[in-house]
């Protein structure tokens, strides 16, 4: 009796291990098994705890070769990477230092600064032009630009011990910074001859548009395609063509002469602009001095920046 107990709990048993087998199998034929990236046997081993890289991303491709953002970032770092770091570490410095003595820049010294630096263009939008082809700066960095720089002044002139007497002299002593100017536009066609210029001069007279006869006989390649533009010249300028200038200073807006001998020929001048800056009252010019002078006794922007970035501890990390 008690041997076919055992057998029944055998029998049992066996049927059990049957089920739960049954069932094993019916889950791993049913159920589809984990995908697994393929790899290399003989690699198998060594990449079991690595995580899968990801590709980095491409800026651009050259012949199906791809140049990766990071090889992009590298060598923009190693070629401009201390000049962008320098800059953000000496505005840095300024802002710390303009915060601790109370010191702004106003919309007014702002715009003034800029309308200083637009002086020579033709208008705001041919400035900004300019700035960003030569030095890809966008109107906001050229303003933000100005008023780091007019910051900077501020800092030097609350560092540096400058009296009156000193300002007088330094007014005294640039008569012409200080003085009204007036700036002259003036087109020109050049020719070589005499007798070219005269030409030029009788076609004007015949209702010839005078730009587009500089692009036609102009000998000066660098102007002619503008018209012969040569842009604003100050009225005592010394530098440029004295006999150009005195014939220059005579004429009304729009009006046209010549010939007259300058190096290389013989030039048709018309004055196209005449614009005459208003006189700095007293305290305009004692603030232009005073700044000037700060700035040298200070040896000059990049002595005074160097000085602020040690006064607020600066360090390069990496």
């Amino acid at each position: 009796m008690r041997k076919d107990r055992v057998l029944k709990y055998i029998v049992v048993l066996q049927a059990l291990c049957l089920i739960i087998l049954a069932f094993i199998v019916v889950y791993r034929v049913l159920l589809p098994p984990k995908s697994t990236p393929q790899v290399p046997s003989g690699d198998a081993q060594d990449h079991n705890d690595a995580p899968a890289e990801e590709p980095e991303p491409v800026a651009a491709k050259v012949g199906g070769e791809p140049i990766t953002v990071k090889e992009l970032n590298d060598q923009l770092r190693l070629q401009y990477g201390d000049g962008v770091l320098r800059t953000l570490m000496v505005h840095a410095a300024i802002r710390m230092d303009a915060q601790a003595y109370g010191l702004q820049v106003t919309a007014t010294e702002l715009n003034e600064e800029l309308a200083s630096a637009m002086e020579g263009y033709d208008g705001e939008e041919q400035y900004f032009a300019a700035m960003r082809d030569q030095l890809g700066l966008t109107p906001d960095e050229i303003r933000e630009d100005a008023k780091y720089r007019l910051l900077l002044e501020k800092i030097a002139v609350r560092t540096a011990d400058v009296s009156e007497a000193e300002e007088d002299a330094y007014i005294a002593d640039n008569e012409r910074e200080f003085a009204a100017r007036t700036q002259l536009r003036i087109s020109w066609i050049l020719s070589k001859t005499e007798k070219d210029a005269d030409d030029v001069l009788q076609k004007l007279a015949d209702g010839e548009d005078f730009a587009l006869m500089a692009k036609t006989y102009s000998i000066d390649a660098d102007t002619a395609d503008d018209g012969g533009d040569l842009g604003y010249i100050d009225a005592d300028d010394p530098l440029a063509d004295q006999a150009m200038l005195e014939a220059a200073n005579k004429l009304s807006v729009g009006e046209t002469t010549g010939p007259i001998p300058v190096d290389g020929g013989q030039a048709v001048i018309r004055l196209t602009e005449k614009q005459t800056d208003e006189q700095l009252d007293q305290e305009q010019m004692h603030d232009r001095a005073r700044k000037e002078i700060a700035m040298e006794k200070l040896n000059g922007q990049r002595a005074i920046e160097d000085s602020l970035l040690a006064k607020y501890n600066a360090v390069v990390i990496q």
